[in-house]
């Protein structure tokens, strides 16, 4: 079977680079691209997402992995085989099986809708005006209900959407979890409530985006984002993207009246691209199905570790204080390092997502949940989504939303098709509390290495246990593998409870 695998392997790379070819057109398109050129920049990702379709259903695959033993009901195969390799032929199948059952013209044409909906959504949030995007919404929309109708015909559409992310979950599982976080979320809340105000305003002095891009380039090697390997750019929603095996970028946003939006943004997009970069399943799967995340949730575990675990802790900042209030001056002249951590930790309902605070960010996430569900089941009208927007944001954070570009045009998902992602940034808090624990049970001295500036310990931990194996387990095993227990969100809690009552005092 040895002929067999090699050829399997060679096939699988070879779709991975045309996939690789396609996200470059996309990182430029959000990146550096005119405005006039989106029409035929989405032609030619539309023809590029045919091409990698094609390769990825060519029936040579499929007859090498029955020829390997990999069926759906066997997906890894003869037993004979290596454990890594019968995990490689495991992710090739349910890739396998996904891509074979959607038809290239669907896939060119939510390539092309995707591509002209992002664009839309960056004009329309510049205008405030989501009447120019709903059309391109509910083209998308509907391009992703049929899609979810191929992949699995009479599954819950939105079941079908949650799996692609994170494997085996339904909306039933993702309620049950954030049923019982959204009463813990408030339990804290409530604490954090009866307590005096944080008073944050020294974060809001006027940073320029020369220092706050000398700010996050120093916070990349700090955190030991390899830039022979990557680069930091900017777009209208920060993202990481993958265009090769040594190729991870990441982009960032710079706000000059917040400058800790490009801060925690850069931190959180480093994590992400230093999971990529730490992906290492063996030379011989190298590029391959077996090289990628575990899951989205096991991903956004990392970024949000990096971004909050780790950097809006005091340890942290013990170290790099100084150094920040040197790069963004005068910001933070005459500043204490203990004011600066209580600003950054600061819990109050926010209205952006990605400026939330660990508590309240967990109901921004139940928020769109919620809404995306009624989407797809067609009990909300894609008109009707700024005001369900509003009455659900008043009712889960209190807030009165009184324009769309802080409320249902702040997050690029949608315009980008990932309906059922969203879910993946709450279970990856949940995840990096988990994995936390259990790095802290290994390396006692964790917060005292951190504040001495050893992130490589931090790093390593993680690389040998969460990022080298790829896919090779899925999310369910890994945390355990990682943990010794099941995904427990009682991690989380604990993490928060701990955290803030030393913040807030209670």
């Amino acid at each position: 079977m040895r002929k067999e695998l090699e050829r399997l392997v060679e096939l699988d790379r070879e779709r991975k680079l045309v996939a690789h070819i396609g996200a470059l057109l996309g990182w430029d398109q959000e990146t550096g691209m005119p405005p006039k050129a989106v029409d035929e920049r989405s032609e030619q990702l539309a023809l590029v997402e045919s091409l990698a379709h094609e390769k990825s259903v060519r029936p040579e695959m499929g007859e090498l992995l029955e020829k390997l033993g990999s069926t759906t009901e066997n997906p890894g195969g003869d037993a004979s085989l290596l454990p890594v390799e019968r995990a490689y032929l495991r992710a090739l199948r349910r890739s396998w099986d996904r891509d074979t059952k959607l038809p290239s013209d669907l896939v060119a044409e939510f390539a092309r809708a995707t591509s002209l909906g992002q664009a839309a959504w960056v004009q329309a949030k510049k205008n405030d005006d989501f009447a120019s995007f709903a059309p391109h919404l509910q083209k998308v929309l509907d391009l992703i209900k049929r899609e979810a109708a191929c992949l699995s015909p009479g599954k819950p559409a939105y079941d079908v959407l949650l799996d692609l992310y994170e494997p085996g979950s339904t909306e039933l599982s993702i309620r049950t979890v954030f049923s019982r976080l959204r009463r813990d979320l408030v339990a804290i809340l409530a604490k954090i409530g009866s307590r005096p105000k944080i008073d944050d305003s020294i974060l809001r002095e006027t940073v320029g985006e020369a220092r706050q891009r000398a700010a996050s380039d120093w916070l990349m090697d700090v955190l030991g984002y390899d830039r022979l390997r990557g680069r930091l750019d900017v777009s209208a929603h920060p993202f990481t993207t993958t265009l090769g095996v040594d190729d991870v970028r990441i982009t960032t946003r710079y706000i000059p009246g917040f400058f800790p939006s490009s801060l925690f943004s850069t931190m959180h997009e480093t994590g992400h691209a230093l999971y990529e970069l730490g992906i290492a399943p063996g030379a011989e799967f190298r590029g391959t199905e077996l090289a990628e995340a575990a899951s989205m949730a096991v991903h956004e575990s990392q970024s949000r570790f990096w971004e909050n675990v780790i950097g809006r802790g005091e340890p942290f900042w013990k170290r790099n204080f100084t150094h920040l209030a040197e790069l963004v001056s005068p910001a933070l002249d005459g500043v204490r390092r203990e004011d600066f951590v209580r600003s950054i930790n600061k819990v109050e309902p926010s209205f952006i997502r990605t400026e939330a605070d660990e508590v309240t960010y967990g109901l921004h996430i139940v928020l769109r949940f919620e809404l995306e569900s009624d989407l797809i089941a067609g009990r909300l009208a894609v008109r009707d989504v700024p005001e369900a927007w509003r009455a659900k944001a008043k009712d889960l954070l209190g807030l009165d939303v009184r324009d769309d570009v802080r409320g249902c045009l702040q997050d690029v998902h949608w315009s980008a098709g990932l309906f059922g992602y969203f879910p993946s940034y709450a279970l990856g808090n949940l995840y990096a509390a988990q994995f936390a624990d259990a790095m802290r049970k290994d390396i006692p001295d964790l917060d005292e290495r951190v504040a001495m500036g050893d992130n490589a310990s931090v790093l390593e931990w993680l690389r040998e246990r969460v990022h080298a194996p790829g896919s090779f387990w899925l999310p369910g095993e890994l945390v355990e593998k990682v943990t010794g227990s099941p995904l427990d969100p009682a991690h989380f809690i604990d993490y928060l409870d701990r955290k803030y009552s030393q913040i807030y005092g209670f």
